[in-house]
């Protein structure tokens, strides 16, 4: 004998399951359509999207001052690079830590200040450079000549000053500077500059000088005479390139010139004050 159940449906609770059932498609359908979250996230948080890849921001664009030379002059040109443009060795020069030229670096007798001061007043074209006005009469009647950025050295720093020697004094850096390049061609510090930080001063810009700095001389300078200049770094253009040896080829070059007869030279605290002893 069989037995019909009849069951009755609770209409109600299905209602409500299936009203359930559709809120949480709704949530979920909102979570994965959410803006909020980058579709494109990185895979891992140490290598982040590049800032060119996203929208609504733009690379700032650097400028940058490049010095060709053309016989004595310089000649500054505008690039435009972008932020992302690799940096070539000339464009590093000066952005690395430099190398230290002084008596704490390099070991090279000292000679007397006052054979400095000899060779200084018995150079040809020499005379006492008291102020601006001897300034102007050295230029006009070539006594004095403009010194610029050359092979080997760069020019920097000058506060107490003037970018200006006499004619063999700046054919004498000329010498060092290409001599110095030629020691480091081919090695890994290739483009290596020695700066020079002072050269020519009146007798004004010494006193100035003298008040700040007690190496400076109290009497009269090589400096106003425009037969001296002062080394006091090296620049490296190649980040992998260290310190050891730009500084042994400057000492090198420093100690020929001046077994040579061609120098004179006083180690200070901060830099090789040179003086031109015999012309070339």
């Amino acid at each position: 004998m069989s037995r019909h159940v009849k069951r009755e449906f609770r209409w109600d609770r299905i209602v409500l399951v299936v009203l359930v059932l559709i809120g949480c498609s709704s949530g979920m359908v909102a979570l994965v359509n959410s803006p909020d979250i980058n579709a494109n996230k990185p895979k891992t948080l140490s290598h982040p999207e590049p800032l060119k890849k996203l929208k609504g921001y733009r690379i700032p664009e650097k400028r940058l001052a490049i010095a060709s030379e053309t016989s004595n002059t310089t000649v500054s040109h505008e690039l435009t690079v972008s932020a992302d443009t690799p940096n070539s060795n000339e464009f590093k020069l000066g952005s690395l830590l430099p190398c230290s030229c002084c008596k704490k670096t390099l070991r090279i007798p000292k000679n007397p200040y006052t054979r400095h001061q000899q060779s200084a007043r018995s150079l040809p074209n020499s005379f006492f450079i008291k102020d601006d006005a001897a300034v102007k009469y050295g230029l006009s009647v070539n006594k004095l000549v403009e010194v610029h950025d050359g092979r080997g050295y760069r020019i920097k720093g000058l506060s107490y000053s003037s970018p200006m020697l006499l004619p063999d004094v700046r054919d004498l850096l000329e010498d060092m500077g290409n001599d110095y390049a030629d020691a480091l061609e081919g090695t890994d510090s290739e483009g290596t500059v020695f700066r020079v930080t002072s050269m020519t001063r009146t007798e004004s810009q010494q006193k100035k000088l003298a008040r700040r700095n007690r190496n400076a001389t109290r009497g009269e300078s090589t400096h106003s005479y425009g037969a001296s200049f002062d080394i006091a770094f090296m620049d490296r253009a190649n980040e992998d390139a260290n310190c050891s040896r730009p500084t042994r080829e400057m000492q090198k070059l420093l100690l020929r010139y001046q077994d040579d007869g061609r120098i004179l030279i006083i180690p200070e605290g901060g830099c090789m004050h040179i003086t031109l002893l015999k012309v070339k």
